[in-house]
Parts: structure tokens; C-alpha cells; sequence
């Protein structure tokens, strides 16, 4: 995902933010291949069809949501901090309702924009374009990922109209990964692709924010954090309006890579994406895959804990916890990356709203994330 690398002596393991559900409980091993690459459309589904779940309240979703400030006019800032979600498509059709369902539940909690992930190596496009093309009809700003793995440059142009025509606000433009032979990124860095979208998005006419992945805590590829902060400038040189991190456990290692990037030049916002740890395995492998040692408090507290409730107890006081701690560091929002689990992010949006508790979910709409010098309004308890 960087822009320019070159191999580091302490390399860590590799990264890849458009893993869609690197760590969440992934497709059962007896599910067919085919359906892991999911499309509704190979399964003889099509538009609502794919996408009714039998809930009564479809159609509201459907009406734009007249309270959002389209994401294009605003970009994340301390004075106005985003508070916004990462979904992904079902891995298959057994999944399909189910997914359904917690998207939706998701895309009632009012966030300030959605982003949909694309899949490892660039598995499950057409599930992730599908899925895109039903949020962004429901009003919600979306943001869809996009990876430079294609068959060819044409391809994947194809898949950038394709995604302009679907309706998306923006789209998280990421290197990705190579499949297994070594093959399929038909462009080097993801600062070529983001240069190639902005200039389909100016060739069609189409008005978009593009965002670049950027990396707190380091890049497998990169000699050190200030080469990473340097990429992000070259990002923003390419046309990204701004930037989402990838999960970190130290609110320092964000401030600090703040100050790399401000010594570039570099202007963007930088959302952190955050992952709430519900369970030891997870908390496992974010850190395998962010090259971090897992916190040994919060790992502690997760293997003793007694049940699932306790759990996700420690799992939302800690999001809550760092995310106060971001705020006080200048973080111009938050960005959850919600593992489609609805309840989780339910109680992280719940203490980080300035709503009274109850009122997320009712689509009506919710003040900002208020911000102070001691940090965001904490005004609904943790339960």
C-alpha cells in the first residue's frame, strides 16, 4: 500500500487493510469455493431480491437520509470529527441474510460514512460492488475499497466506472495483496491508483473523495515510519483528500506519526481505524497482522474474562478508552471497523455520541462527535 519501499531488515509480517475480514470469523471450511467469491448475481439473485432480509423498514432505508451532509463537502476535521463504520460482503448465499441483517442494523446507527471492504487478494469484488450499490441507494455516504489486483489495467478500470456508476461518495484506494504465483497487482504502489481513479472519476465528470491507507505503527515494506510518513504525503500528491490508518493499540504511535507527516508537508486528515478486541483469537490476529505485540493488559483481561458479555464489555471500554485519547491528539474522528458485528459497534457509537443512548438507530440523525480539551463528550455510560 505504500507508495515507494524498499525491504526492511526487521520485516514485519505482511499487512493488508483490504483483507475484508482478516479477523473475524471467517467462511466455515466446508463452504464451496465459489461461493467465498461471492456474487449474488452467480446465484441467480438480483437487485432487492438480493438484499431482503423481510424487514418492514427496506424501503426507508432506500429514501435518501435527508440529514447527511454529503461526504464530498466536508472532509473529517477536529472541529467536526466523523465517526464511521467498515463493513464487508458475506462470504457466500448461507451468509447472505444474516450479513444483510447486520449491515442494516450497522447502517442505522447514523455514521458519517461507510466504507466496504474488497477482499483478500482480490476476492469477492462483485459481492463487494453489489453490497456498495445497496448502501450508497440508502443515502449513506460510501466509500468502497478498491486493490490494484486485476487481470488488467482494463479490468480494473472497468471496476472503477463500474463503482463510479454505483453511487459511492469515495473510494479507499489500497494496494492489496499479490495471490499466492506472485500475480495480479497491475499496479505497482497505491499511489498509482489512486492517481488512475482520480483520473476516471475527472474523465466521467464524477465528483469523489479518494482515500489512502495510511500506517501508524509501520509497513512491512518500509525501511522505517518516516518513509510511511512520506507515502502519505505522496498520496495526498496523487489526489487522496485523506487517509485511514490501519489498527494500532498506542495512541503515541498515532500522534507521532502525525508529527512525520505534518514534517512532509502533507496537509490530509488522518482518520484512526480501530478494531474493538472481543476475543483473544481476534486481538491474535490483528496483532499477527499489524507486526504488534498485543497489549498484555488487554490480553489479560480478555483470556480471564468469564463470558461473551464480559468481553465485549472490555472490548468497548478499551475502543472508547483509546479514542479519548486519540481525540486529545488532534484525531479529526474515528473509523471502526465493525467486523459486521452490530452490537459491538452499537456500544462504541453509543459512548462517543453526544445522543442520548436509545437514539442511535432510529436513522434520525445525531449531533457531531463533540470535542474538547479533555477530549470527546463521554455522555452515555458504559454498560
Amino acid at each position: 500500500m505504500t507508495a515507494s519501499a524498499q525491504p526492511a531488515a526487521d520485516r514485519r509480517p505482511q499487512v493488508a487493510r483490504s483483507n475484508d475480514a482478516a479477523v473475524s470469523t471467517g467462511a466455515s471450511a466446508e463452504e464451496p469455493i465459489a461461493e467465498r467469491r461471492f456474487s449474488a448475481s452467480r446465484f441467480g439473485l438480483s437487485g432487492e431480491d438480493a438484499f431482503d432480509d423481510g424487514d418492514d423498514a427496506a424501503d426507508a432505508l432506500h429514501a435518501p437520509a435527508a440529514h447527511i451532509t454529503p461526504a464530498w463537502d466536508t472532509l473529517p476535521s477536529v472541529e467536526a470529527p466523523t465517526l464511521s463504520l467498515e463493513v464487508f460482503p458475506a462470504r457466500g448465499v448461507p451468509q447472505l441474510r444474516r450479513n444483510v441483517a447486520a449491515v442494516r442494523k450497522l447502517l442505522k446507527l447514523g455514521p458519517d460514512f461507510v466504507t466496504v471492504t474488497y477482499g483478500a487478494a482480490g476476492s469477492r469484488q462483485e459481492g463487494t460492488k453489489e453490497l456498495v450499490t445497496w448502501i450508497a441507494q440508502s443515502g449513506v455516504p460510501t466509500y468502497a475499497h478498491l486493490t490494484c489486483q486485476a487481470t488488467s489495467l482494463r479490468e480494473l478500470d472497468e471496476t472503477i466506472d463500474e463503482l463510479l456508476e454505483a453511487g459511492v461518495t469515495g473510494i479507499l484506494a489500497l494496494r492489496g495483496d499479490a495471490r499466492d504465483d506472485g500475480s495480479g497487482l497491475v499496479l505497482p504502489h497505491a499511489t498509482d491508483l489512486i492517481a488512475r481513479v482520480s483520473q476516471r472519476a475527472e474523465a466521467a465528470g464524477q465528483r469523489i473523495r479518494i482515500v489512502g491507507a495510511a500506517f501508524p505503527t509501520g509497513h512491512p515494506d518500509s525501511q522505517d515510519l518516516r518513509e510511511d510518513a512520506e507515502n502519505v504525503a505522496r498520496k495526498q500528491q496523487a489526489g487522496a483528500d485523506f487517509a485511514i490508518t490501519q489498527h494500532f493499540f498506542d495512541a503515541e504511535d498515532y500522534a507521532r506519526f502525525l508529527d512525520l507527516v505534518a514534517e512532509t508537508g502533507a496537509t490530509l486528515p488522518i482518520v484512526p481505524g480501530l478494531t474493538p478486541t472481543t476475543t483473544v483469537r481476534r486481538l491474535e490476529r490483528i496483532s499477527e497482522l499489524s507486526g504488534l505485540t498485543p497489549p498484555p493488559a488487554l490480553a489479560a483481561a480478555l483470556g480471564a474474562a468469564p463470558d461473551a458479555q464480559t468481553r465485549r464489555d472490555i472490548a468497548v471500554q478499551n475502543t472508547v478508552e483509546l479514542a479519548e485519547k486519540l481525540a486529545r491528539a488532534g484525531a479529526p474522528g474515528i473509523q471502526l471497523f465493525t467486523m459486521n458485528d452490530e452490537p459491538t459497534a452499537l456500544r462504541v457509537f453509543d459512548a462517543l455520541s453526544s445522543s442520548p443512548a436509545g437514539a442511535l438507530g432510529q436513522n434520525t440523525g445525531r449531533e457531531p462527535w463533540l470535542l474538547n480539551t479533555q477530549g470527546p463528550a463521554l455522555k452515555a455510560a458504559l454498560h
